[in-house]
């Protein structure tokens, strides 16, 4: 969720049965790690740009969960359901040979007092075999919820289903919890799904307190009702740049698993923010790797790809990103990498106009989702 929220993404979490969180590369993935040739890991094709989906006036869609099958992508993303009403579901847009077929909304907000009575967005949806309640679910759906009309009190909550489309049952209670009314909280998931372990899922989310922070855990779901969460690791920001070149924190980001170089990939919201309407996104985003074993343990130095920014798109907001991976969480091509992205306009205040309440850009019903393709170079 992302309206005019607060510039400090951070920290708050409670574990439901907490275990300790000893996992390496190798038992999460598998695979040696392999070498770097020194060369950024993604080089951009300019000319793939294209528009992804872009909804009618006065709705937004943003912070997509793409997911790749052939001809066939299955896109979840935060979208408002009624006419320039700002209320969060998550759609599910289908689309086949390039062409949008259906778009929906699967995961509407829980009837009052729940925790996810009011908003409902940030989806990132994986396979694997997931029991609730007597009944075995083969894809799981992590997702940011609140109980507020603002930007906090987030926590992050999961659903199960055995279709795209669903129906999608929530466990009641999020697994990510956040207690404060008055901060962000948490949220922003994104999942990848644990080889061998076909109900347990590699979680990693944004906190927000006096902070802005990026943690993962690992998520036994096997038999939901007793959901098994580990002790949070806090991810590494060493190698992160922001616009300025300086570095930069971790948030908004999404993951995705390079199998061939051991590595995970993210696309992550990129800093300072701007001073023009919408000064509360950052105006590019970042694609870097790092190994799997370094992420998994929270350590290491990322390796910046590159920035996908005005520069390269042509448009002045670039945000919400998330690539596009296979069921399980791992890359849809294993020679190349695909992000879909927000675009979004932007403009300056007046002097007659110092809260732009006349500015041309209405931004938030000008988000639409792109896409941009990149060769994954391979390590040696």
């Amino acid at each position: 969720m992302k309206h005019r929220r607060s510039r400090h993404i951070g920290r708050g979490f409670l574990a439901i049965g907490a275990t300790a969180f000893a996992v390496t590369a190798a038992s999460l993935i598998g695979g040696p790690a392999l070498a770097d040739t020194g060369a950024p890991p993604v080089e951009w094709d300019a000319s793939s740009i294209d528009e992804v989906y872009a909804p009618a006036d006065g709705y937004y869609s943003y912070a997509p969960s793409v997911i790749r099958d052939g001809a066939t992508e299955w896109i979840w993303s935060c979208h408002n359901d009624d006419f320039r009403v700002i209320k969060d579901h998550i759609y599910l847009t289908k689309i086949v040979d390039g062409v949008v077929v259906d778009s929906r909304s699967v995961l509407q907000a829980s009837p009052s007092p729940a925790w996810d009575s009011f908003h409902v967005c940030d989806p990132s949806v994986v396979a694997g075999r997931f029991s609730y309640q007597g009944t075995t679910y083969g894809l799981a759906m992590f997702y940011l919820g609140n109980d507020l009309d603002a930007s906090a009190h987030n926590q992050v909550g999961v659903a199960f289903a055995n279709r795209p489309e669903g129906p999608w049952v929530k466990l009641p209670d999020p697994v990510v919890t956040f207690d404060r009314t008055d901060q962000w909280g948490a949220g922003q998931p994104t999942a990848v799904s644990m080889p061998g372990k076909p109900g347990t899922v590699l979680l990693g989310y944004t906190q927000g307190d006096t902070s802005t922070r990026a943690f993962v855990v690992s998520v036994d779901l096997p038999a939901a009702e007793s959901a098994k969460i580990s002790e949070p690791r806090l991810l590494p920001t060493a190698g992160l740049t922001g616009t300025d070149g300086a570095p930069d924190y971790l948030n908004g980001f999404d993951l995705v698993y390079d199998k061939r170089g051991d590595r995970f990939l993210t696309v992550r919201e990129q800093h300072p923010y701007p001073t023009d309407n919408p000064w509360w996104i950052g105006p590019s985003v970042q694609v870097a790797a790092i190994d799997a074993d370094d992420l998994v343990k929270g350590r290491g130095v990322w390796t910046p790809a590159g920035d996908i920014d005005e520069s390269l798109t042509g448009f002045p907001r670039n945000h919400n990103a998330g690539f596009a991976r296979d069921w399980k969480g791992n890359l849809a091509a294993k020679d190349d990498v695909t992000v879909v992205f927000t675009k979004s306009c932007s403009s300056l205040p007046t002097v007659d106009d110092q809260d732009w309440s006349q500015a041309t850009c209405d931004s938030l019903y000008s988000y639409d989702l792109w896409s941009i393709d990149g060769e994954l170079r391979k390590r040696r």
